[in-house]
């Protein structure tokens, strides 16, 4: 499989996320959320690198997309300014978005699958929860969080269809690119982490990638060099 096909494979789930996100009335008045690209490309790493594509692996890589949506566009959300007109509407996007998930799972008789990604997103909330209330917190425990909040839905998905042999490589990719980001003083934060905290837990998952980077010979080596090109600031996805 060549670098095209593979994101032509991307664009068309993207596409089809979208489509199955849409409704009219939000998006009239918010327009297309901006599907994160990262993760929907580590969702789809395992399925594209052996080629298990199949009506069972689309819904729910689908539905995964998302509560993926749905989880970042409540990021958004500023309490403070809650009540404006804006604010709510994102609110109601976020709702409406993890309906869709729910909906494509249960018309798919996914039941026993809504049950542990509910965990998953409980998870996901408790550990966004005690990022946002600013408590203190260690380069290590940081890190932890990240892999859960930015990881942690692909991880369901992941054990679900024994694609385990890939999640070191996704958490560490992805919680990079997340610190990175909150690195960019120009980009909106919704963490109070101290700097230097920050900054070190940056050294640290720096130093897992390029190790994580170093083993990546079961990967399609397309899938590897676009991989490289994901986590290198010079490049990007398109």
């Amino acid at each position: 499989m060549n670098k095209h096909n593979i994101h032509s494979i991307l664009e068309n789930y993207i596409n089809d996320l979208n489509y199955a996100l849409r409704e009219p009335i939000l998006h009239r008045e918010i327009g297309d959320f901006p599907i994160n690209p990262m993760k929907a490309f580590f969702l789809l790493l395992p399925v594209v690198n052996e080629g298990m594509q199949n009506d069972r692996i689309k819904g729910i890589t689908l539905s995964l997309g998302a509560i993926h949506a749905a989880l970042d566009i409540h990021d958004l959300i500023d309490i403070d300014k809650a009540v404006s007109a804006q604010q709510q509407l994102t609110v109601l996007a976020g709702d409406h978005f993890s309906g869709i998930h729910y909906k494509i799972l249960a018309e798919n008789g996914e039941f026993v699958f809504i049950r542990e990604l509910s965990q998953t997103i409980a998870h996901i909330n408790e550990q966004k929860t005690t990022l946002h209330q600013g408590k203190s917190e260690s380069a290590a425990g940081l890190i932890a969080k990240l892999n859960v909040i930015e990881c942690g839905c692909i991880s369901t998905f992941y054990s679900e269809f024994e694609f385990e042999g890939y999640l070191k490589l996704a958490e560490t990719a992805l919680t990079y690119l997340r610190i990175k980001k909150m690195l960019d003083a120009s980009k909106p934060q919704f963490t109070n982490v101290e700097p230097s905290t920050l900054k070190m837990a940056f050294e640290t998952i720096e130093a897992a990638l390029t190790k994580e980077l170093q083993h990546m010979n079961f990967l399609n080596s397309e899938l590897q060099q676009i991989i490289h090109e994901l986590v290198n600031p010079l490049k990007s996805l398109s």
